[in-house]
């Protein structure tokens, strides 16, 4: 009898590490190709007291890429890529005390890289934590009048021509970041979730509008989340789907070193969706 609960004993060791999930949470690879709506808006009070207030919709097809690469039972670390891919020409609109006053063509690229190493309390429940890059660009360009007349420049009588505004923004970002199960086992669908804050430590803005002129305001943070749901195809592949939010938020207007030219406070919304393509092939 002895030796039969020794033998049953000696065998529990390696049911356990049989069935231990965490040597299936390998790291993965993924891109996603899909739509990003784009909603930007600017707000600023005159020195005479007016108010401006302006406007621009667009959606535009969007590439993201990235990877998660596990490092240890505690630790992870994912990079993410986003990127549009062509930005759909719009209408922006612009209001003084509510009144509309003039509009102008308008487009959006828009740029985000995110570096998070994960604690993991489990392998699905995490802690993220780490840089991210913003690389913005609005270009803006044939103005009009409410009445629809071109704007012209006042010195030369020329249209007015080309303006982009270019902003770049890093930031430390925290949040939370679920993983339902390992990637790529057959017959199984997977879940991911993530929601995180990020604060501005440095940015530099400019505008071709304004010749010399730059702002470096930290005035702003960023709201994000993400879901996807895939099906693993055939072992180490899946595909699936995602929708992505994100919020930025420039929360003061800022006066140049000149005295007068000023950067509105603005937001950001940018809401996205699409197809994914998640592998491992190296299990």
């Amino acid at each position: 009898m002895k030796t039969k609960i020794a033998g049953l004993l000696a065998l529990v060791p390696l049911t356990v590490f049989a069935g231990e999930p965490k040597s299936l949470y390998d790291g993965y690879s993924y891109f996603s190709v899909g739509v990003q709506n784009t909603k930007y808006e600017e707000n600023m009070v005159l020195s005479s007291g007016q108010s401006v207030h302006s406007s621009a919709k667009a959606t535009s097809p969007v590439y993201i890429s990235g990877s998660l690469i596990r490092i240890n039972d505690k630790f992870d670390f994912s990079m993410d890529l986003l990127s549009t891919l062509l930005p759909t020409e719009t209408d922006e609109a612009w209001y003084l005390n509510g009144v509309f006053t003039q509009q102008n063509k308008f487009d959006a690229t828009i740029t985000n890289m995110q570096f998070y190493g994960h604690y993991k309390f489990t392998d699905n429940h995490r802690i993220v934590f780490g840089p991210t890059y913003a690389l913005n660009s609005f270009k803006r360009y044939t103005f009009k009048d409410a009445n629809g007349n071109p704007i012209l420049d006042s010195s030369t009588g020329a249209k007015l021509g080309l303006i982009e505004e270019r902003v770049a923004n890093l930031r430390l970002a925290v949040g939370y970041w679920y993983e339902s199960a390992p990637h790529g086992v057959p017959q199984q669908l997977r879940y991911r979730f993530n929601a995180t804050v990020g604060q501005t430590i440095w940015t530099q803005a400019s505008n071709t509008g304004f010749e010399k002129v730059t702002f470096d305001s930290i005035h702003s943070y960023e709201l994000q989340s993400s879901a996807y749901a895939g099906y693993t195809v055939f072992e180490g592949l899946e595909i699936g789907a995602f929708v992505g939010y994100s919020r930025q938020e420039k929360t003061s207007t800022d006066v140049a070193a000149d005295g007068h030219t000023k950067w509105p406070k603005n937001t950001l919304t940018l809401l996205q969706g699409g197809i994914s393509f998640v592998w491992n092939f190296s299990k």
